[in-house]
């Protein structure tokens, strides 16, 4: 049995559990193409039952690494991001069509429910989607590609070539012109 699985029966019913769990990474599929999870997802869940009805909240946290935007070093980012849900049987296979899938509503189907997927979806939420290692990153030198916060390549880069918005003034400028004729 997985970490983020629990047994319905054994869910106290109106009453709170408190678990604390680590998560070995294959359990979440959270590998995105440039980012990589570091180590093992640590959470607190709260499970309580009414009948058959299953009341989940939880915090979860974890450090994931990915490549500054601008100077492409690797950089490490705390996550963390929480759930609240709830689970109700269901006699019906789960469908598969993605549009019917996150109608907000939560299904089991047999004695178990599984919080991978929301752990999935609520740690993907929060991780940052513009990397820098620092606010000050120089980046990579235009010309040569060096790391501009490690050294000064010396390469004689012109200052409005060094801005991708520098033909935009060159635009600004030539319609200035056409307005006075």
């Amino acid at each position: 049995m997985k970490t983020l699985e629990f047994v319905v029966r054994d869910i106290p019913e109106d009453k709170i559990a408190r678990h604390e769990v680590s998560v070995p990474p294959a359990e979440v599929d959270l590998e995105l193409e440039e980012i990589q999870l570091l180590g093992e997802i640590h959470g607190q869940i709260q499970l309580s039952r009414h009948v058959q009805d299953v009341y989940v909240k939880g915090s979860f946290s974890a450090s994931v690494e990915a490549e500054c935007r601008c100077c492409l070093e690797p950089v490490v980012a705390d996550i963390s991001g929480d759930i609240e849900v709830q689970f109700s049987p269901t006699d019906m296979a789960i469908p598969s069509d993605p549009w019917q899938i996150d109608t907000g509503e939560r299904h089991y189907l047999g004695d178990t429910i599984d919080l991978s997927e929301e752990v999935r979806q609520s740690l993907t939420l929060e991780i940052p989607n513009w990397s820098l290692c620092s606010e000050t990153c120089k980046g990579l030198c235009p010309q040569c590609g060096e790391n501009l916060n490690v050294t000064d390549c010396g390469c004689d880069v012109p200052e409005e070539a060094s801005s991708p918005f520098a033909a935009l003034a060159d635009l600004l400028d030539r319609s200035d012109r056409t307005l006075e004729s």
